[in-house]
């Protein structure tokens, strides 16, 4: 009984300290979250968050990209095109349009993300979504949400407690005993 009782404990402490993340959509053959961020959402905290999470900093594009650099992946997003519509495939994935001119579109599941931009208007700001606009400056806005990746179907390792290692996998479908 007290080895159940100490492992239990081991899993709960573990499990708190890690930053709350949210499964958004794989794309590309990877798997992107949202993962809480706190303080000002420049590209410097969004990537500072997907690491201490143990997540990629996805890049906003291919290495065409103005704003993509060595210091985040890249994943496939806005492969070929302009870079111009950061998390585009995402936001289509999951709401099936995209803001175009401005023009407000709402997606519940991206409000409050923001995805790193290398130099980006010039400092260190990153591209977010607030309230259906796309591209909104991360400098002005606290405590939102890093759009973070990895390659999709991995597991996450967790502990090793008397010779049994736990992981974290992403399960779809019903959970059934």
């Amino acid at each position: 009984m007290r080895s159940r009782l100490s492992l239990t404990l081991v899993v709960v402490s573990l499990l708190q300290c890690t930053r709350a993340s949210t499964f958004l959509a794989t794309y590309s053959g990877y798997d992107y979250y949202k993962v809480q961020a706190s303080g000002p959402m420049s590209s410097a905290n969004v990537k500072a968050t997907c690491e201490a999470a143990g997540y990629l900093t996805p890049c906003p594009g291919d290495h065409n990209c103005t704003w993509s650099s060595d210091d985040c992946v890249q994943t496939g997003l806005q492969r070929g095109q302009s870079c111009h519509s950061p998390m585009r495939e995402i936001f289509l994935t999951l709401c099936g349009g995209y803001p175009e001119h401005n023009f407000a579109y709402p997606c519940p599941a991206l409000d409050g993300v923001y995805i790193y931009m290398a130099d980006w208007r010039n400092y260190d700001a990153s591209c977010g979504f607030e309230d259906g606009l796309g591209c909104v400056d991360g400098d002005v806005t606290m405590n939102r949400f890093a759009l973070c990746a990895r390659p999709a179907g991995q597991q996450v390792y967790l502990t090793t407690v008397d010779g049994w290692a736990f992981y974290k996998v992403r399960a779809t479908g019903a959970m059934t005993s």
